[in-house]
């Protein structure tokens, strides 16, 4: 491996601030990091470079193209080129990939999202976040996609996994690595307490048919039908990320999603403010990443179950449910740490071009 020095990395695409919350880390190890996006939809997260400021389904593709080839040479000679996505650089985008991967040194897959190995998985896992019930909701991947896709895979230099449902479509592909847990923001935690005598509950909707939101709502209207007295149960849809992140400050507890192994990065953001979390915390997925006694409680597709961990929760005293927001702090500072994290990506970077 070669001696450590100062990379420059371009970090292409975002998922609920995994990229921004990775950018930070690696600044602080030294790295010149430059970050091209899209603001991930309605969420508005920050970028370095729009990749998609025009808005339209046929004339904003072409003006978005031109616009981002205009200014290609930004993002070439960098030493590492990683994505989050085969999509973020769409397949209309002709040939800007291409451009990306051959003028980039070393190319990195970090898997954070529904891709197509994702898909063809999950008939391995008891349940699923998609349900193919609810078409508009179910990714389609035509077989231009596909081929995009493929091209792409054959193309990276290694694969990351950020969790174990992204490893399982992947296990079988050479160029898998150790994985790497989700970045968390790094914000410091403030004054921890229960800060009224009723515990607030919080439910983020995305999309109504993904993640389980039916049943999730279903035990939520019980909850709010027979424990008005001693919860206060907020529900919130499609806010963008910083009036979220106002909204979830207040919580007490984060109800986020019952039909996946893992949590992701509504997880992270709430247990780093000592927020308790239910969530996916399935324990084969927890072992994948080398977590003990998870501090998120594991959720189900089953309002009953659902119901029943939140009655648990409403029957705890304030000792226990602040030793609970203390366990979910822990948590992000051990496991999902971005100067942890962004040293893990240090690491295979410079294997990567060490062979270089």
């Amino acid at each position: 491996m070669r001696e450590k020095t100062n990379m420059k990395i371009l970090l292409i695409g975002e998922f609920s601030g995994v990229h921004n919350n990775l950018k930070h880390g690696l600044e602080r190890l030294g790295h010149k990091v430059t970050l091209l996006a899209d603001g991930d939809g309605y969420r508005g997260f920050k970028s370095d470079f729009n990749i998609k400021p025009f808005k339209g389904k046929i004339i904003g593709r072409i003006i978005n193209y031109l616009y981002v080839l205009t200014n290609i040479k930004k993002f070439l000679g960098y030493d590492i080129v990683q994505f989050l996505h085969p999509s973020h650089i769409p397949y209309y985008y002709f040939g800007i990939r291409y451009l990306l991967l051959k003028f980039n040194k070393k190319s990195v897959y970090y898997v954070c999202g529904t891709d197509i190995a994702y898909l063809k998985s999950k008939d391995k896992f008891k349940y699923f976040p998609f349900d193919k019930t609810i078409k508009k909701e179910y990714p389609i991947y035509n077989p231009l996609d596909k081929l995009y896709y493929n091209n792409f895979i054959n193309k990276v230099d290694i694969i990351i996994p950020s969790m174990y449902s992204y490893y399982v479509g992947y296990r079988d592909n050479q160029k898998i690595t150790s994985p790497i847990p989700l970045p968390a923001s790094g914000i410091s935690l403030g004054n921890l307490s229960m800060e009224s005598s009723k515990i607030k509950i919080l439910y983020g909707i995305t999309r109504r048919g993904f993640k389980g939101a039916e049943y999730i709502l279903a035990a939520l209207e019980r909850i709010k039908d027979n424990y008005s007295d001693k919860v206060e149960v907020k529900i919130i849809e499609r806010l963008i990320y910083n009036d979220y992140l106002k909204v979830l400050g207040k919580a007490d507890i984060l109800i986020d999603q019952c039909k996946s192994y893992d949590y992701g990065m509504n997880a992270i953001n709430a247990m780093e403010r000592g927020i308790i979390v239910l969530s996916g915390s399935e324990d084969v997925a927890m072992k994948y990443l080398s977590i003990k006694n998870s501090a998120v409680i594991n959720i189900l597709p089953d309002a009953n179950q659902i119901e029943d961990e939140i009655i648990k929760l409403i029957n705890m005293s304030p000792d226990q449910l602040l030793e609970l927001k203390k366990q979910s702090y822990r948590q992000v500072k051990d496991i999902h740490d971005n100067s942890k994290i962004a040293q893990k990506f240090e690491a295979n970077y410079l294997k990567l071009l060490s062979n270089y």
